[in-house]
């Protein structure tokens, strides 16, 4: 039994550091039109405790909003790297995954005392060959999707729960 205890104690801390230390919740706008992707904006809320701690940072001038100086440096420091992590967004086309396009009007605000991004993305995708995978595989961050989070505007929406084995995330497909 004392020899199980070091094992039982490591496993323990190893688990500490195998969960996710952000919750985005996501909430895209899809408009449709002739079976192509016209428009694609997300919006991203991030969960209360990591916008406390961001917030001190990012405002710097304390007035509770983000000014343009303050936008462009969390684009330039936080939001521009994740383009080394996809975005959390895998863009399958014919199940083939895409790297993330181009991002455009990334714009960051407080709201509810909670960090939210907004950006655009150009590229249009045939709906029929587009799916959008959203999770982080090394599990520091999680990705949420509801139904009511969505907005689509032309077409229809279904939400899958991904089990992708040791993290998971959600695929968004257009129909």
């Amino acid at each position: 039994m004392i020899k199980k205890i070091p094992l039982m104690i490591l496993l323990y801390v190893i688990n500490l550091f195998a969960h996710p230390h952000t919750f985005i919740e996501i909430y895209p706008t899809i408009e449709v039109k002739n079976n192509q992707t016209n428009k694609i904006n997300f919006k991203w809320v991030l969960d209360e405790m990591t916008s406390s701690m961001l917030i001190m940072e990012f405002d710097q001038n304390s007035n509770n909003k983000i000014d343009e100086d303050e936008n462009i440096y969390i684009l330039d420091n936080y939001f521009a790297p994740l383009k080394d992590y996809n975005f959390y967004t895998n863009i399958r086309l014919n199940d083939k995954i895409q790297f993330f396009p181009k991002t455009t009007n990334f714009k960051a605000t407080i709201e509810e005392n909670r960090i939210c991004y907004y950006f655009d993305i150009q590229e249009k995708y045939n709906i029929k060959d587009v799916k959008f995978d959203f999770g982080d595989e090394d599990f520091f961050v999680a990705m949420v999707l509801k139904k009511e989070f969505i907005e689509i505007i032309g077409a229809q929406a279904k939400i899958i729960d991904l089990d992708n084995d040791f993290y998971f995330g959600y695929r968004l497909e257009l129909k």
